[in-house]
């Protein structure tokens, strides 16, 4: 079965360090390909299924809406970014913010999941 926050957790870090890094590094290095504009929809599109299956999944087990809330605000950030026609700096400041909103909404998500389970199991048990 797919972990969706692990996945959302390790896609939001890699756009955060895409945000972070490769502006410095492509100064010094030939990479052209990942400065393209499309690699932040390439993001995006691999982005959105782990925060919507991650949110889905987390609302089932633990009933929690700010999970939701901040992977849906993380969304919207970086689908600004990735689809509206903005400066590369402006870009910059609107994805580092929503990557890490991805990133904590993951986070929170997966951390309610482990609570609801222990819950769970301590309910089970026979006293």
């Amino acid at each position: 079965m797919i972990n969706w926050d692990k996945l959302g957790n390790i896609l939001s870090f890699l756009c955060l360090i895409h945000c972070i890094a490769l502006p410095w590094l492509a100064l010094t290095l030939p990479l052209a390909i990942l400065m393209d504009e499309r690699v932040h929809v390439w993001l995006f599109i691999a982005l959105l299924p782990a925060a919507i299956f991650g949110a889905w999944s987390g609302w089932r087990h633990h009933h929690d809406l700010k999970p939701s809330m901040l992977l849906a605000g993380g969304l919207t950030l970086v689908g600004f970014a990735a689809f509206l026609p903005i400066g590369e700096a402006a870009e910059v400041a609107v994805t580092i913010p929503g990557s890490l909103l991805l990133i904590a909404g993951h986070s929170l998500n997966r951390r309610l999941n482990t609570l609801s389970q222990i819950a769970a199991t301590q309910a089970a048990k026979p006293s």
